[in-house]
């Protein structure tokens, strides 16, 4: 546990000292955007399938039940919720208006329906929020998702853009390994998708430190304002 302190209270002198620190910034430079927030998974998997893309005869479960912590044993749903509904409160404060496919663990969202909620709403940008798993407890790092492939070809170019920017933001704030970014072409919650998109994914909960990291209030700040930077970022390229 003292590991992890020193850890927490480095990264948040880290983040204090920045220059690019989001508080140091416009007071409002998200005003008239939209965001969309996409907490991954839910309470409960839902295993009805549907198709990955509009006409795809390929399926898949609805919602998968995502990956548990090794340590907390906290599940990855409740990470990413408590992780967007902080990211939600800077992103207004940032002047934003934001779009939450849920604010509860109990609730039934397909990541099909995930996807059209943003385009309804005429999201500018959509983050779909994860952590990850692994086999092995020693890997670690974060990465990010972007669409790709033959439903998504209208987003790819600024999806890409914004995932790159959130991304560096956060590797910056935390210190994360930095695993680059990752086309996917099997994503329910891309191939539905008409607005730019991209997925980070925080870290690995099958990792000890990660996963006691993620676990903390403090962690889980540093994460949100490093989103929220990396969001903000990305309108001002």
């Amino acid at each position: 546990m003292k590991r992890i302190a020193f850890i927490l209270t480095a990264l948040l002198l880290t983040a204090a000292l920045a220059p690019g620190a989001f508080a140091a910034a416009e007071s409002k430079p998200l005003a008239g955007k939209i965001i969309g927030l996409d907490p991954g998974h839910q309470i409960k998997a839902n295993r009805t399938k549907e198709p990955i893309g509009p006409g795809s005869k390929t399926l898949k479960n609805s919602v998968s039940s995502g990956t548990r912590g090794v340590i907390s044993r906290t599940w990855e749903h409740e990470i990413n919720l408590a992780v967007a509904l902080k990211l939600r409160k800077l992103l207004e404060d940032a002047g934003a208006a934001v779009v939450m496919t849920r604010e509860t663990a109990d609730v039934d969202v397909p990541n099909s329906e995930r996807a059209k909620l943003m385009n309804e709403a005429g999201a500018d940008l959509v983050l779909r929020i994860h952590c990850n798993g692994n086999s092995k407890e020693r890997v670690h790092g974060t990465s990010m998702l972007v669409p790709s492939g033959k439903y998504c070809g209208a987003i790819e170019e600024e999806s890409a853009k914004a995932g790159k920017a959130i991304l560096a933001a956060f590797i910056a704030a935390t210190g994360s390994k930095d695993e680059g970014l990752r086309k996917r072409s099997d994503q329910t919650g891309f191939n539905w998708s008409t607005v730019p998109v991209c997925n980070i994914e925080m870290g690995y909960m099958t990792n000890e430190a990660t996963d006691k990291l993620l676990n903390t209030e403090e962690y889980q700040d540093i994460c949100a304002r490093a989103l929220c930077e990396g969001i903000a970022e990305y309108f001002r390229l």
